[in-house]
């Protein structure tokens, strides 16, 4: 066994046919393992599978590449790769255009240099400081170098070095970290951050220095920014915060303008600077030094804001946007510094004299510009320049071809030259393209309707006469540089100021003005190619530009990109893209097919596109598009199998594959697949684990796939199965399917009993069969509330069509804000729920287009087209007013306010109390429900729900013969209504075939409920395990909204009461309600696992519950998220396989300190393994559980122990026998009965496999005896 996985790869190695051998050992690896492990390991395989090894990937790791791009194992599914590689196909393709061969194109894609820019993690960084502006802009909380508080620590650069926990930052007294944030001093939100969070920070010592600067849309904003700048200013720091925080804890949400009454608490009992006058809480506005303190304000926020609304935080000199997560994002930042300066200080680049930040500040940019430096790299927009037609006829004044760049340039101008804005943007270009002799510059005229020129139309309705009249407007503007300015300003190596060029363009304005515009003619010959102006983007009125396929815009006609701006383009494009795509050609040798500008961008533009997903982000890792042709250095002479040619393939396949594992049962079929398709080759390197400890495939598994279709001898198309001979006739077995991620799959025929298998139970020669239907396809999500930004928690979703508007609802979980509908192909349209949901909330947008905002995505329709699934980002925002409401709370009536006010004035006199708040509360109530009468307060107008809802979950012919006896008891004690809610995917076929009749016999209706386990949530491999999980962690989703009480009854339960008592029954404001276990059958004290070791240290005295009988509030249970908490824990404790043994009873039992538990009375739950044989007459319940003494089998005991249970199985037996005329037509009695979970002339497997296990206990106590 220990070298089994290395026996194996080295026995696929050795055969003739090491694919096909691969694929059959894998499929049925328990059946061949014996045979393997007696075989010889060769080494040659041991020692190039080590030698690979050593180069990249550790034993038993599996990942697969597509033309040198990892796949996600999630993404690893036959449609997943369908669409793929028909991006791949297309990618390749496009750089085959340009003269290279499929390997050549993929050698270029994956080049190293490719590689190693696009893993470059540097960041960019800008000037934080406030020097350009004359300082004293920054208010700074705290000064470490400074600070009183920090004078413990100490100020040697070496103490950087020092052990710290890991997360923690050392504790040094050295200005080296610095965050500066924009705060709109009016704002909410952002005062909160400054009084809750930072000043957290500074209070705990964090060593990071905090600066604010002031920002302000509004007078309130002024006048705060004012306020807190005098205060500062006058008393110092502690005086602005305590302002702050009186003024947010004062005003709450409605916090805005300043007020004279929290200025006064501010300055009260504190001391006035040195050298400073006081000035009134009415004249601070009119202050003129703080006026120009917020000029300069508003001049840092130009330079480093960029104009944006909420401009980034700074951390380092680091742009990280202010979403909700900064703060995790500026923890992974200040780690990434830290790790810098510790560097720097070990290997002495820097001394003790040595200003720190400069390390960060020696290649900080002094302006931002977001539009030419995004915050993150996938904001940039690239268009395929080999999709357009005739790029080479546009205007364009060439490069120098004498050049030594090794990167060649060709930017486009697009904008309506004949406008001020236009031809100044024209200019700035010009300017750019002569200080860079490896730029080509090209023009597009983008007319605007606005134009007061001529000039350029007239002249550019042909190529020639436009570069000329282009190349005359530089002149001109030498010219006219040559005779405004002195003989040194004038020279063309030294560069005018911005305002001093832009002095120059007017003049040249004025006179191009002469001659009016052109006529509609002339604008329409001028004109760019729709086709080209449409790929960028650019409307009229707009401005945009091209460089190498990257836009940089559109953006306003009055919004020029200057030189600077240019030069900072030049100088990103060159690291990121240009300089390693002029490697990777020189590298191959293709210099002759990027001879010019528009040749290296066409190469240069299909690398960038080739590393940008067309697939929507999400909130979860994104999938890789690096490229990397590392794994073509291992040695694949003795451990890898090659399919098909890799000198003429498109698709180049390289994978690593552990035989041993169940991954590689998986994926091989597919890859097998693949490799069978035209232009693709395969190599598959097998990489088993060293040592094994125990046996690591226990499954049989066939993967339902083709390459193409395939056809019967008539023509007709061959249907697909799964087939597996051969299988051990005594092993226990159980089918389950193996699905994609979105899809919702159910048996839907078989006359077996899937769960239990025993081919040797089997009649011979008869096959076990089983067709499985795909019921739905998900469409799921991640939504956020953009007003405050936790998700929704609690808001309602609805799904509908144009025939159904409400085709589905569901819950927005707290946990990731995740929801999920189930759905089948067609258009819907996402909606929130009528009531409380709609009432606070409003949908911006589906978000169809991926997590972040997208151009044109502000809509709510979603398509599902694909077997795929659809996931969703939807946007909510807050409707005014209602930033502060909670959505699962009901709102309070008028009468509920004024009982609120009579408490507050009843406690100013002294009156206030429990007893006053509970007369108080019940008068509220009670007027209330006059007002309103019976009106149900609902969120969904739907017809009434039974009186009792009974939850259960049963799996295996002989549990679904239990759990029809357990409905047949509940109605039986019954004069309710009752409707009984089963999830779907553990019922046979049989049952639910049956199912019906059973509700027409005894007049209950029934209703079939699922839900996808989440791919975020840890799954469960057992299938009684997964059971465990959905009987406990989707309770508050799996029913519609508008029920409130379900009650959760085991299969293996008899009922001898009205369960409409249970629902009647006060939880006492728990979410839901257990039954303690009994403690009354004193001989099974030994087996109490609650009252020893964990559980007796855990609960403290707390009662241990029993999960056979439980009810729930479902109001409850969402109003306080306990559905979120319970997964969110479940996912905690889970990741120990050794916690949660008995799952689904231990989890809630868990929590009950912070989710209470209501301890049903003991009567409601009788078993007769813990409780006294006295206890059974006040039994409202009985459950059959297992005894770990006796292991009696279940039907053994129930026959015994109720009389009634056989009364009830031969009634339900009748009512099969009356009805089989209606069941399929050639099966016998006997099954049919069996089949549908009703007595039956054979035993289940079930039932034989409990006999033999009580037989086999008797006979162990026997021998123990003798």
């Amino acid at each position: 066994l220990v070298r089994l996985g290395l026996k194996a790869a080295s026995f696929v190695m050795a055969s003739d046919a090491p694919f096909d051998m691969l694929l059959r050992l894998s499929q049925d690896f328990p059946k061949h393992s014996s045979a393997i492990a007696a075989t010889n390991v060769s080494t040659d395989f041991v020692q190039e599978h080590r030698a690979n090894r050593d180069l990249l990937l550790p034993p038993g790791f599996n990942v697969l590449w597509i033309n040198g791009v990892q796949i996600m194992p999630r993404d690893l599914d036959a449609y997943s790769l369908l669409e793929y590689l028909r991006r791949e196909r297309k990618m390749i393709n496009s750089v085959r255009e340009l003269g290279l061969s499929g390997p050549e194109a993929i050698n270029l894609l994956s080049h190293e240099a490719i590689t190693a820019s696009a893993v470059d993690q540097e960041a960019q960084r800008y000037d934080w400081r406030d020097d350009n502006e004359g300082g004293n802009i920054i208010m700074w909380m705290n000064g470490i170098e400074k600070d009183k508080r920090y004078m413990e620590w100490p100020s040697s650069i070496s103490a950087l070095l020092q052990r710290t926990y890991p997360g923690q930052l050392p504790p040094v007294r050295r200005s080296i970290h610095n965050l500066v944030i924009t705060v709109d001093f009016s704002n909410y939100a952002d005062v909160l951050t400054v009084i809750e969070s930072l000043q957290n920070f500074v209070k705990r010592k964090v060593p990071i220095q905090f600066g604010l600067v002031p920002r302000f849309a509004s007078d309130a904003g002024r006048q705060q920014a004012k306020t807190v700048y005098y205060l500062l200013d006058r008393y110092g720091l502690g005086a602005a915060l305590a302002y702050l925080t009186n003024s947010v804890a004062g005003a709450g949400r409605k916090f805005s303008a300043p007020q004279e009454k929290y200025f006064a608490q501010a300055i009260e009992g504190r001391k006035l600077r040195r050298d400073r006058t006081v000035v009134s809480f009415a004249d601070v506005p009119s202050d003129a030094t703080l006026d120009e303190r917020l000029l300069s304000a508003q001049a840092y926020f130009r330079r480093l804001g960029a104009g944006q609304a909420t401009p980034p935080i700074l951390i380092n000199g680091v742009a990280i946007p202010h979403t909700d997560d900064w703060l995790q994002t500026m923890s992974q930042r200040v780690s990434v510094d830290s790790r810098m300066v510790q560097e720097a200080v070990y290997t002495s680049t820097v001394s003790q004299d040595d200003y720190l930040p400069d390390l960060f500040l020696a290649s900080a940019s002094l302006r931002r510009n977001p539009l030419i430096v995004p915050e993150d790299d996938k904001d940039i927009r690239h268009i395929n320049l080999g999709e357009l037609p005739n790029l080479s006829a546009f205007p364009s004044l060439p490069a120098n071809p004498d050049t030594i760049d090794r990167e060649l340039v060709r930017l486009t101008v697009a904008a309506d030259f004949d406008t001020r804005e236009g031809f100044e943007q024209l200019m700035e270009a010009l300017l750019f393209r002569q200080q860079h002799d490896n730029v080509e510059l090209a023009v597009l005229y983008v007319p605007s309707g606005n134009a007061t020129s001529g000039a350029f139309a007239g002249e550019c309705v042909q190529r020639d006469p436009c570069v000329k009249h282009i190349q005359s407007a530089l002149d001109k503007y030498e010219t006219l540089r040559a005779t405004r300015y002195t003989d040194e300003e004038a020279s063309s190596s030294v560069e005018l100021s911005s305002s001093q060029r832009f002095e120059l363009y007017r003049t040249m304005w004025a006179e191009r003005m002469v001659g009016g515009s052109a006529n509609d003619q002339t604008l329409q010959n001028a004109r760019a190619p729709a086709t080209v102006t449409s790929a960028i983007g650019v409307q009229a009125g707009q401005m945009a530009l091209v460089l190498n396929g990257r836009v940089v815009g559109p953006v306003s006609s009055s919004q020029i990109i200057e030189v600077e701006d240019l030069e900072t383009l030049l100088t990103y494009e060159r690291k990121k893209r240009l300089l390693p795509a002029a490697l990777a050609i020189e590298g191959l040798g293709l210099q002759e097919k990027a001879s010019t500008p528009l040749a290296f961008a066409f190469i240069s533009n299909l690398i960038a596109l080739s590393q940008v997903s067309d697939v929507p982000d999400g909130i979860f890792e994104a999938a890789p598009t690096v490229r990397t042709g590392v794994f073509k250095q291992w040695n694949s002479t003795h451990t890898a199998i090659k399919t098909g040619g890799m000198e003429n393939a498109n698709v180049q396949i390289f994978s690593a594959l552990d035989p041993a594992s169940e991954l590689a049962q998986r994926w091989l079929p597919i890859i097998k697949a693949l490799s069978e398709l035209d232009g693709v080759a395969t190599t598959l390197f097998l990489n088993p684990k060293e040592r094994l400890e125990e046996l690591p495939v226990k499954r049989f598994y066939r993967h339902v796939l083709e390459s193409k279709p395939l056809f019967d001898a008539d023509g007709s198309l061959k249907s697909l199965s799964a087939h597996f001979g051969g299988l051990p006739a005594e092993a226990l077995l159980n089918i389950g399917m193996d699905l994609p991620p979105s899809w919702l799959v159910a048996p839907k025929d078989s006359v077996h009993d899937l769960d239990n298998i025993k081919l040797s139970a089997v009649k011979t020669g008869a096959d076990v069969e089983a067709i499985y239907e795909l019921e739905h396809i998900l469409i799921e999500g991640h939504s956020r509330d953009v007003t405050l930004g936790p998700p929704p928690r609690g808001a309602q979703l609805v799904l509908g069509t144009e025939a159904d508007p409400h085709a589905a609802d569901t819950i927005i979980m707290a946990n990731l804000g995740y929801f999920q509908f189930k759905a089948n192909p067609g258009v819907y349209n996402l909606a929130l729920q009528k009531g409380r949901s709609e009432e606070i909330f409003r949908i911006d947008s589906a978000g169809t287009k991926g997590y972040a905002p997208q151009p044109g995505d502000n809509v709510t329709e979603t398509a599902l087209m694909s077997f795929r699934g659809a996931t969703l980002f939807p946007r909510l925002s807050r409707r005014v007013g209602m930033e502060e409401e909670d959505v699962l709370e009901a709102p309070q009536s008028a009468l509920e306010n004024v009982a609120e006010g009579a408490e507050r004035l009843l406690s100013q006199v002294g009156l206030s109390g429990a007893k006053t708040r509970k007369y108080l509360s019940k008068a509220a109530k009670f007027g209330s429900a006059l007002i309103q009468g019976k009106s149900k307060p609902t969120d969904i107008p739907t017809e009434a729900h039974a009186e009792i809802n009974i939850f259960s979950v049963a799996s295996g012919h002989l549990y679904e013969r239990m759990l029809n006896i357990m409905m047949l008891s509940v109605m039986k004690h019954t004069k309710h209504t009752v409707k009984f809610w089963f999830i779907e995917q553990f019922l046979s076929p049989s049952f639910k075939t049956f199912l019906p009749l059973m509700a027409e016999e005894y007049g209950f209706k029934y209703e079939m409920v699922t839900y996808k386990w989440p791919h975020w949530l840890r799954g469960q491999k057992e299938k009684q395990r997964e059971i465990w999980g959905y009987k406990i962690l989707f309770l508050d989703v799996l029913f519609p909204l508008d029920l409130d009480k379900v009650i959760f009854v085991d299969a293996d339960q008899i009922v001898r009461t009205d369960m409409y008592e249970l629902v009647q029954h006060d939880l006492e404001g728990a979410p839901y309600g257990f039954t303690p276990m009994c403690d009354s059958r004193t001989e099974m004290e030994g087996f109490r696992f609650w009252k020893q070791g964990y559980w007796k240290n855990f609960l403290r005295g707390l009662p241990y519950h029993i999960s056979a009988l439980y009810v729930v509030d479902l109001k409850k249970f969402r109003q306080i998220a306990a559905g979120d908490r319970l997964r969110q824990q479940y996912h905690q404790l889970s990741a120990d396989p050794a916690s949660l043994s008995n799952l689904d009873q231990d989890l809630p039992n868990h929590m009950q300190m912070a989710l209470p538990i209501h301890s049903l009375p003991q009567e409601w739950l009788w078993c007769e393994t813990w409780c006294s044989d006295a206890a059974l007459k006040d039994a409202k319940t009985i459950d059959l559980c297992n005894n770990p003494q006796t292991k009696e089998p279940k039907l053994d005991r129930a026959r015994r122990q109720v009389p009634e249970w056989t009364l009830y199985d031969d009634e339900i037996a009748g009512v099969a026998k009356r009805h089989k005329a209606g069941e399929a037509e050639g099966r016998p009695v006997a099954d049919d009965a069996a089949d549908a979970g009703v007595q039956g002339e054979e035993e289940s497997i079930q039932e034989r496999l409990q006999r033999e296990d009580a037989e086999s206990e008797r006979e162990r106590k026997r021998h123990d005896e003798l």
